[in-house]
């Protein structure tokens, strides 16, 4: 598999015109609270359903004896906005630690973000 896109959240800080997706928003009070909570709960079952490996054939780019080169695979963990702190600390992290101890032997782990919130640290 060369790729899995995993939206992780519908919680969004923004209302972009030209989202795709009208569940990225802005989820306020009791309904932001019962959506994190059901993302809790349910992230841990979906990382342990994906593909056993991540790695992909590259037909594109074989070796040079002909046969074909085996490479990571990508997850994109995407949402609404992944950088909230709401979706950041208990969701985000140790969803990308889960990540990284299921495939040790490589994957590429991919977080997409508006960039808004991206800061040093």
């Amino acid at each position: 598999m060369e790729a899995v896109y995993y939206v992780i959240s519908w919680l969004c800080h923004r209302k972009c015109d030209h989202c795709y997706e009208s569940r990225f928003r802005p989820y306020y009070g009791e309904e932001q609270s019962r959506l994190i909570a059901e993302t809790v709960a349910v992230f841990p079952n979906v990382i342990a359903n994906l593909p056993e490996r991540m790695t992909y054939f590259d037909i594109a780019d074989p070796a040079p004896d002909g046969s074909l080169n085996e490479k990571p695979g990508r997850i994109i963990l995407a949402g609404g906005e992944v950088l909230l702190k709401q979706v950041r600390e208990p969701i985000l992290y140790p969803a990308m630690e889960m990540l990284y101890d299921k495939y040790r032997d490589g994957v590429e782990i991919v977080v997409q973000t508006t960039g808004d919130l991206v800061t040093p640290q």
